[in-house]
C-alpha cells in the first residue's frame, strides 16, 4: 500500500494586513470591499489530487480552503453547482466535509469521482500493464486527428478509449480521468504533438502550430505517461481516508437552476464560480476531452448558458441563486467567486452586478444578506505565455468573491 502522507496546506499569509478599499452601496447599508492575499499565490500547495486535470477558467484550491476553514465544520455539507473540476468537493472532502458537487457538463463527473475515490499507484501499474494497448485497428474510419498525434500514439488511445467503455470500477475511472489530463499540451509527458495544456484548440489552429515549430507529431507512449503522472497525482497519499470521505458525497449532472436531487435545507455552505460573462467558450475549450469521453456535446448547448447579453446573464445567475436558497440551510453561506470583464467598452465588475441581484424585486430580493467582498489579486501565467500577453491586461485577473447568508 502506498504510505499515507499528510497533506500540505499552506491557506493564508498573515503578513498582509486586511484592507477596505471601497464599498458598495446597498438599501440595506454598504457592503465593505476587502483586499488582502487572503491565500498564498505560490503553485500547487495543496493536495497532489488538486492538480490532477487542467482546467480552463477554474479557481485555484486554495480558494475553497479558505472559505471551508473559515465558515463550517468537520461533518458539514460544502456544495457547488458548477462544479468544473471538482475543487470545491475535493477540498470540502480533504477537511472531513461532506461534498456536494453538480455540473451541467458530465465531464465534471469524469473528473471529479476518481479524485474523490482515489486508488493506489500498485493498482494503476497493475491495471495498466493488464490492457492491451497494442492491438492493430484501421483508423481510416476514425475521426482525424493525426495533427494532435503520432499514428501508433492515436492507435493506442483508441484501444484505451474502447477498454474504458466497458470498464468502469474505480481504478478504470481514475486511468481515464489521467488519460484526460495527458490528451494535449505542451512537454514530452503529453499525447500530442506541442499544443496547449488548458484548451483543446481547433484542429487548423494545431496544424498551423506544428507549421510554424516545423515538427510533426512523434510517437508518445501510452501507458508510461499514464503511470508517471498517476506517481505524481497521488504522492500527497491519503487515498484511503479521501475514498471514505468521498463515498459519502455526491455528483451529479444536472442545470444549476434546478437541482432536483439536492434536498432542500441541507447544505451549509456554497462556494462556487458560475460561467462568466462572455469569456469562456465550455464546448470549443473540451472538445478533445469531450471526443475521448464520448460525450455528446450537441446535448449540451441547450443546457449551458454561454452569453454576452447582461440581461440573460443575470437571469441565469438569479435563478442559480434562488437554487442556491432552497438547498441552503438558514443562516448558511454562499461564496460565488467572480472577476471583471470588458462589457461594451467598460471593465465592468461582476461582484456589484451580483450584488445588486439580492436587493432587486425582479430577482433575489430577501434571499440573502451580503455580508462582504473579497478581492484577491492574481496574476495568471500559464496562459498569458500561450497567448502572448501581459499579466493584468487581457481576460479575468482577479478573484472577487461575494459572501452571503442564506436569510
Amino acid at each position: 500500500m502506498t504510505a499515507q502522507a499528510k497533506p500540505r496546506f499552506n491557506i493564508l499569509n498573515h503578513t498582509h494586513k486586511q484592507t477596505q478599499i471601497g464599498q458598495i452601496e446597498s438599501p440595506n447599508g454598504p457592503i465593505p470591499k476587502l483586499s488582502d492575499e487572503f491565500w498564498t499565490a505560490k503553485q500547487r500547495q495543496l493536495h497532489s489530487l488538486h492538480y490532477a486535470v487542467s482546467y480552463r477558467a477554474s479557481f485555484k484550491p486554495e480558494l475553497p480552503d479558505f472559505f471551508i476553514r473559515k465558515l463550517t465544520k468537520p461533518g458539514d455539507t460544502v456544495g457547488d453547482p458548477f462544479g468544473g473540476r471538482g475543487t470545491t468537493v475535493l477540498q470540502a472532502v480533504i477537511l472531513d466535509r461532506r461534498g456536494m458537487g453538480n455540473d451541467v457538463n458530465p465531464l465534471f463527473e469524469r473528473i471529479t469521482y476518481p479524485k474523490i475515490n482515489p486508488v493506489s499507484i500498485e493498482g494503476v501499474e497493475e491495471r495498466m500493464e493488464s490492457i492491451n494497448l497494442s492491438k492493430d485497428r484501421d483508423l481510416s474510419g476514425e475521426e482525424k486527428m493525426n495533427m494532435f498525434y503520432h499514428p501508433e500514439t492515436y492507435k493506442e488511445l483508441l484501444n484505451l478509449r474502447d477498454y474504458l467503455k466497458s470498464n468502469r470500477d474505480d481504478i478504470d475511472r481514475f486511468l481515464e480521468m489521467i488519460a484526460i489530463s495527458r490528451l494535449h499540451g505542451h512537454s514530452t509527458g503529453f499525447f500530442s504533438a506541442y499544443s496547449f495544456p488548458q484548451i483543446s484548440i481547433p484542429k487548423e489552429n494545431q496544424i498551423k502550430i506544428n507549421k510554424t515549430r516545423g515538427v510533426e507529431p512523434d510517437y508518445r507512449e501510452v501507458k508510461t505517461r499514464i503511470i508517471k503522472k498517476a506517481r505524481s497525482v497521488l504522492k500527497d497519499g491519503d487515498e484511503r481516508r479521501i475514498s471514505e470521505l468521498g463515498r459519502k458525497s455526491v455528483l451529479t449532472v444536472q442545470d444549476a437552476r434546478d437541482l432536483r436531487t439536492w434536498k432542500s435545507n441541507s447544505v451549509n455552505l456554497i462556494v462556487t464560480s458560475p460561467p462568466f460573462l462572455n469569456q469562456v467558450d465550455y464546448f470549443l475549450d473540451n472538445w478533445i476531452e469531450h471526443w475521448f469521453c464520448d460525450i455528446d456535446i450537441s446535448k449540451l448547448k441547450e443546457r449551458l448558458v454561454q452569453t454576452a447579453d447582461l440581461d440573460e446573464w443575470m437571469q441565469f445567475i438569479s435563478d442559480s441563486l434562488a437554487e442556491a436558497y432552497r438547498v441552503l440551510v438558514k443562516g448558511g453561506m454562499l461564496a460565488i467567486e467572480v472577476g471583471e470583464v470588458r462589457y461594451q467598452g467598460r471593465i465592468l465588475n461582476l461582484d456589484e452586478t451580483v450584488v445588486s441581484l439580492t436587493w432587486a424585486k425582479r430577482f433575489n430580493a430577501g434571499q440573502f444578506k451580503v455580508k462582504e467582498v473579497y478581492i484577491q489579486s492574481q496574476e495568471f501565467t500559464k496562459l498569458a505565455h500561450c497567448f502572448n500577453v501581459k499579466n493584468n491586461t487581457l481576460g479575468t485577473n482577479s478573484n472577487r468573491i461575494i459572501l452571503m447568508e442564506r436569510i
